[in-house]
């Protein structure tokens, strides 16, 4: 799991008066608002006697432990041990990570890693457009994929040979055979164009037979996907003048699960009527994937491409496992083994960019990382 990296901690309006968490990356983490409104992430467990901070309170700026009252502030700093009175000095040592937050779309993402802020990656706004254009009717949803590995799902999701097999309202075997057209590099993705057969009208919903001319041969897709956020863009042209949207942000909660935080913008059965509907159908092509992908053996990644029959078909996946092993070389990625190993003996956290710019002196230890060669890294090429 690659850390030095943007996540979707919450949508915003989950957090509210009482401390909320957020399980990510295998780890715990508590976010709250403080007395201005301001949102604040840190490690959900207290450095005194390994405490879950979000069962405990917020008291003003700060977050109070349930176990002895310790409060930590938004920066992580503790400012008060109860058991030692109001005269002591506290400790520097008493302290715990705290992580940068930024609102965007109506999510919080949280930045998980010791990077500074002038290199950080962007969080990608494709999006964003789209959210208060009167032209496009938005709805969101979440989603955990249960048993599926957020990798193997960001395959499954740049795969664009598996729907005319796997998706029932928009799959079509008419003509199956994909067509090889080029991948353009991003950043941190890439993104492709491919035109499909349509599927005939009969596998649409009765609202949709009713606008789709009965003639349409093609529908038009263009993917984006991206590191930062583990984030994906599909836009799907219908016909000219139909079209719909669909943007995720997966979070791995850990190595076996995933979830989704997404939001579909069409122009097309704008009435909100509608929109039972189209999530009725968005839902069961999610299910649809879901029950693929959580069978698909092994659980991760293959780390070489002749442990698998691969051919030029899946280019879009190889160059998924290309961005990813790039990001674990130069920015890191959680040795999941070796954590669990140690995870019921000793809280270990993400460092922070506090533990970056002062390293000594902190209680908890970081998580260990992976040990990413260059050939691994660019095993998919």
């Amino acid at each position: 799991m690659l850390i030095n990296n943007w996540y979707v901690a919450a949508r915003t309006h989950e957090i509210g008066e009482t401390p909320f968490k957020s399980r990510m990356l295998g780890l715990d983490f508590v976010l709250f608002r403080d007395s201005t409104g301001k949102i604040n992430c840190m490690s959900d467990m207290c450095c005194h006697r390994g405490g879950a901070l979000h069962r405990g309170e917020v008291k003003g700026d700060c977050i109070a432990c349930p176990y002895h009252g310790w409060e930590f502030n938004g920066g992580g700093a503790c400012t008060k041990i109860p058991a030692m009175g109001d005269e002591i000095t506290i400790p520097k040592r008493a302290r715990l990570d705290s992580y940068p937050v930024q609102e965007k779309m109506g999510m919080m993402w949280v930045f998980l890693g010791d990077e500074d802020e002038a290199t950080r990656p962007v969080i990608p706004d494709w999006y964003e457009p789209y959210l208060n254009a009167p032209e496009w009717r938005i709805l969101t949803y979440d989603y955990i994929y249960t048993d599926v590995n957020w990798m193997r799902l960001g395959e499954n999701s740049v795969d664009t040979s598996h729907p005319s097999f796997v998706h029932k309202a928009f799959g079509s075997r008419i003509n199956p055979k994909a067509s090889i057209v080029p991948i353009t590099d991003t950043d941190y993705g890439a993104t492709v164009t491919r035109v499909r057969a349509a599927p005939p009208n009969s596998q649409k919903s009765a609202a949709m037979q009713k606008i789709l001319p009965t003639d349409r041969k093609t529908t038009r897709v263009t993917l984006e996907f991206s590191m930062v956020g583990i984030t994906e863009m599909l836009y799907q042209e219908m016909t000219a003048e139909i079209s719909q949207v669909l943007f995720s942000a997966r979070t791995p909660i850990d190595e076996h699960n995933t979830k989704s935080y997404g939001f579909q913008a069409r122009n097309f059965l704008m009435e909100p009527d509608h929109d039972h509907e189209r999530l009725k159908g968005l839902f069961q092509a999610i299910e649809e994937d879901h029950n693929i992908v959580r069978f698909v053996k092994p659980k991760f990644t293959p780390k070489s491409t002749t442990e698998e029959f691969l051919i030029e078909a899946d280019g879009m996946e190889l160059t998924y496992r290309r961005k990813v092993y790039e990001w674990a070389r130069t920015r890191g990625a959680i040795d999941s083994i070796a954590y669990q190993q140690a995870a019921d003996h000793q809280i270990m956290v993400i460092p922070s960019p506090a533990r970056k710019s002062d390293p000594k002196g902190w209680v908890h230890k970081p998580v260990p990382l992976q040990d990413v060669p260059v050939t691994e890294a660019i095993a998919a090429e």
